[in-house]
């Protein structure tokens, strides 16, 4: 066997372990879905769809952030694997490290630094070879009274640059043993007008603050379906 061979030889066999490797981490997400269905017995929650059906994506997918839990309300969005960005701290936990290695976790800096822009770069490939991606605009768990906290950057430059649809997944209140909450799973937002053309702050604030805006109407109305008895 030439050298050349060898290397054809090597390229296909990467390309089968990567195969495997994809297969189980479809496998994976499966198992957590079944996981997310045991744990809604313990802490309901109702879903609300303002989209029928999502497509094949890919997706962007923005959820309001209160506890650890509540990653399992982007999970069930679709069939389809997600993967998280997440912040480097969990990594210093044993546990968290295990699984967040296992859910293909994208690690973020929220400093600017070298880190952070890694993660995006990393976010824009998975996006652009079809997969979807989960953000957590806040960046931090919500532990105020406030309905949002005030959203970190980059979501709509990521959206923009690479074409892809947000869908925001907004939830009523922390999820709680024995206590119903209600989750909105929002229609798809695109920035059409701004594809293909060089981006401004103006741009990429006014974009933010529109996916912002909808995030706060869907939380009232997650809240109101909570008052009306859990309808």
């Amino acid at each position: 066997m030439n050298e050349e061979e060898k290397k054809e030889s090597e390229l296909k066999k990467a390309q089968k372990k990567q195969a495997r490797a994809d297969r189980a981490f479809v496998r994976w997400f499966a198992f957590l879905r079944f996981v997310v269905k045991i744990i809604r017995v313990f802490m309901p929650f109702k879903r609300h769809d303002d989209c029928k059906e999502y497509g094949e994506g890919p997706y962007i997918f923005l959820c309001n952030h209160y506890a650890m839990i509540d990653v399992m309300y982007p999970c069930v969005a679709m069939k389809k694997p997600i993967y998280f960005l997440a912040k480097r701290d969990l990594w210093e936990n044993g546990f968290l490290k295990w699984f967040c290695d296992k859910c293909r976790c994208i690690p973020v800096d929220r400093d600017g630094s070298a880190g952070d822009v890694k993660a995006v770069i990393h976010a824009m490939k998975c996006l652009k070879r079809g997969d979807n991606i989960l953000i957590y605009p806040e960046g931090t768990r919500n532990k105020t009274d406030e309905p949002l906290l005030p959203f970190k950057g980059g979501f709509a430059a990521i959206s923009i640059k690479t074409r892809t649809p947000i869908v925001p997944i907004v939830q009523s209140r922390k999820p709680a043993l024995f206590r119903k909450s209600h989750v909105i799973y929002g229609k798809p937002i695109e920035f059409p007008e701004y594809y293909g053309k060089k981006l401004t702050e103006e741009n990429i604030a006014e974009c933010e603050e529109r996916v912002r805006g909808i995030m706060l109407e869907m939380k009232q109305r997650a809240v109101a379906y909570g008052k009306k008895g859990g309808k």
